[in-house]
Formats: C-alpha cells, sequence, structure tokens
C-alpha cells in the first residue's frame, strides 16, 4: 500500500517529527522555542515571534526573563524555561508541512508526560490543515502544585496524520426530515456507563 507524501521542512532549532516503535501510529514532536501566542515574528512572517530560544536570556522581557533559569543536564548546565504552577505557555515544535489534500494532523498530549508529571497540552486536539504553511504551535499546560522545567528537544507532544472526509452539507427544512432513531436526543451519558 502506498504511503502519503508529508513534505516537512524543519526550522533552524527544530527537530523531525520521530515515531519511537514500528507500530506506533503517533510521531513525537520536540519543543523548539518558547513563542508568542500574539505576535509574528518581524523578520519572518510564517514564524510566531520567538520570546525564548533555550539559548540566551532575552533582556527586552522581564516577565521572560525571571522563568528561566540554568539546569543541569547530562550535557553540563542548559537554560530551562520554569513554569509555575496551573501555568501555560505556547511552544513552537520547529518545523512546516505541506499536505496532500484531505489529509491533515492532530497535536495531542503524550501519555507519558500526562501520567508522570500532570504535563499536559490544551489545545488537543489541534487539527493543523493540509492548506497552513506556518509552524504549529503547542499550548502545555503544568497541573503540577509545584514548577514543571521546560527544556529544549523535549519530546512535548506527538502529532496524528490522518485524512478527513469532506461531505457535501445538505440543509434541510426542518428537524422531521431527519430519520428517527431510538436514541434521539439522548445524549451526556444518556446510554449508561454499565452494559
Amino acid at each position: 500500500m502506498d504511503q502519503p507524501l508529508v513534505k516537512i521542512f524543519v526550522l533552524p532549532g527544530g527537530r523531525m517529527p520521530e515515531r519511537k516503535t514500528d507500530g506506533a501510529i503517533g510521531y513525537d514532536v520536540f519543543l523548539r522555542a518558547v513563542v508568542s501566542p500574539t505576535d509574528m515574528d518581524p523578520g519572518n512572517k510564517v514564524l510566531r515571534k520567538t520570546v525564548f530560544d533555550f539559548k540566551s536570556i532575552p533582556a527586552d522581557n522581564p516577565d521572560i526573563e525571571r522563568r528561566i533559569i540554568m539546569s543541569p543536564t547530562e550535557n553540563g548546565n542548559e537554560l530551562a524555561y520554569r513554569m509555575e504552577p496551573k501555568d501555560s505557555v505556547l511552544v513552537g515544535i520547529g518545523f512546516i508541512t505541506e499536505l496532500e489534500f484531505p489529509m491533515f494532523y492532530w497535536i495531542a498530549p503524550r501519555s507519558g508526560l500526562a501520567s508522570r508529571w500532570k504535563i499536559t497540552v490544551t489545545n488537543a486536539p489541534g487539527t493543523v490543515d493540509p492548506d497552513y504553511r506556518g509552524e504549529a504551535g503547542v499550548l502545555v499546560f503544568n497541573g503540577n502544585d509545584h514548577p514543571f522545567l521546560l527544556k529544549k528537544d523535549m519530546r512535548i507532544a506527538q502529532v496524528i496524520f490522518q485524512t478527513a472526509i469532506i461531505p457535501e452539507l445538505v440543509e434541510l427544512a426542518s428537524y422531521e426530515e431527519l430519520s428517527i432513531t431510538k436514541r434521539g436526543s439522548g445524549g451526556f451519558g444518556s446510554t449508561g456507563v454499565r452494559n
């Protein structure tokens, strides 16, 4: 079976998404930078403005500057971003895609970060459309009662490539034109939780 083609441009400081096992559906994606949720990069209009690149401490943003610490790693001391309890931050995942229509990908949390560290992705599932030509952003949430350190190249989320069904929508004049079902309008647990 021929696999669909996904073209990926890896940004400077970014990494290619990776499947960690042959049976994995999701591709792990890596934290490239903390980015602005509102401002675009003045030098590159397809990217959000980087507010922290894990290389240098930004002197023009005191709120970001106070969150940056030196953290010991296997490579020596490296800069890290300190998330406070119940804090959220937008991070870039380091690549731009071109997908064949009607493919898309969803951004989803990584179960290990969620179960061990209470770190999750609040814009999940985040849908990235085939015509989007920017870096996807991941809104990371610290569900802990203590700080959590974000580090460069952390496996921060996963992306799941899918193909959408694009139906033709037919507007009806009346609710009665819809077929009748046993369930009807029952929702929110109306079918029970057992048996």
